[in-house]
């Protein structure tokens, strides 16, 4: 990567809280007086992103601007511009330029928990969020990305010289604490940890649990970049307000990863996001692949979409083996265990 390239997935990794954006973490300092206890803490491949720092330090990115009010714009390195805005708001307003929407308090992330369960009753999400210029914070604890093993991240040191793991998060240790006493009050620490200074994290990690289903959803966000503006309104997502066998609230959304049946003025399409590859299908393979993501099980899968397909359940296995095998063969995933 070019220094532009490193230094926004530095930001991205200290927004999302996502792992390996860069090969080490990102520490971000809210006081330039803290500058230098910021670089012993950076190892090899982090990036230091300091609040007014001196832009002719090579050590260093300088930043302007301020993240913690909603409608504020961060400055990033004279070049990369980011817009603050908090989740309850999103909905209200047109995202001009990229955009940081933040879950920063009780009122946020019920109003997350709303939509999200509204998309999967109805199929109506949040125009907003589906924008590619929209940065959902706090995407890599959502996800369920966050583990003991990446609690460094992203350090943050505020302007009292706390030392967080997160903008959001748990102090883990004050200016001046070498990064070996940093690391080992980060490690213990629970996923949700990293919204602890804002909410009631263990009402958030409830909701979570909840709803197994967050980081489909958190998918389906992404999948709605790859249709064209043009085509989104008559445009819906099968698992979302759509099933084609008429799939039961017992049945469980597919993995992540899995890739996305689009169906537009009845006709399927088979959306992979990891490639951004498309495949056109008919309404019965579409139905198979629906069954098969959502109950990872061939047999199972066959025996909810024979009365669809109008076969036996044994026809159907046959048809399911064959699509499964045809997509493999493609190199798709249809589990998107991979």
């Amino acid at each position: 990567m070019n220094h532009q390239q490193t230094v926004a997935a530095a930001v991205d990794q200290w927004v999302t809280g996502i792992a390996a954006r860069i090969p080490g973490h990102t520490v971000f300092v809210e006081n330039h007086a803290h500058t230098e206890y910021a670089k012993t803490l950076a190892g090899d491949g982090s990036v230091v992103l300091v609040v007014d720092g001196d832009a002719d330090d090579p050590a260093i990115v300088s930043v302007k601007g301020t993240f913690d009010e909603p409608g504020e714009e961060v400055l990033v390195d004279g070049t990369l511009s980011l817009e603050i805005q908090d989740y309850v708001a999103v909905p209200f307003i047109n995202l001009v330029g990229a955009t940081v929407v933040r879950l920063a308090g009780q009122d946020d992330w019920e109003a997350f928990f709303a939509d999200a369960e509204e998309a999967r009753r109805s199929g109506h999400f949040v125009r907003q969020l589906t924008e590619v210029n929209a940065v959902l914070a706090e995407r890599g604890f959502l996800a369920g990305f966050g583990s003991v093993n990446r609690s460094l991240t992203r350090v943050h040191i505020a302007a009292d010289g706390t030392v967080l793991n997160g903008p959001y998060g748990t102090v883990i240790g004050r200016v001046g604490d070498p990064l070996h006493d940093v690391r080992l009050k980060a490690v213990p620490l629970a996923p949700e940890s990293v919204i602890a200074s804002v909410c009631d994290a263990s009402m958030v990690r409830m909701g979570l649990n909840q709803r197994p289903w967050i980081p489909r959803y958190l998918a389906a966000l992404d999948a709605w970049k790859f249709v064209l503006r043009e085509q989104r309104e008559d445009t819906r997502l099968v698992g979302f307000g759509l099933s084609l066998y008429g799939a039961g609230e017992s049945h469980s959304l597919p993995l992540p990863r899995a890739p996305f049946i689009l169906e537009r003025q009845g006709e399927f399409r088979l959306l992979d996001t990891g490639t951004g590859r498309v495949f056109k299908v008919g309404a019965d393979v579409a139905t198979l692949v629906e069954a098969f993501s959502n109950l990872r099980d061939v047999e199972a899968a066959a025996g909810v979409a024979a009365q669809t397909l109008g076969v036996s359940p044994a026809d159907a296995g046959v048809s399911a083996r064959a699509v499964i095998a045809q997509f493999d063969r493609l190199g798709i995933d249809l589990l998107g265990a991979l």
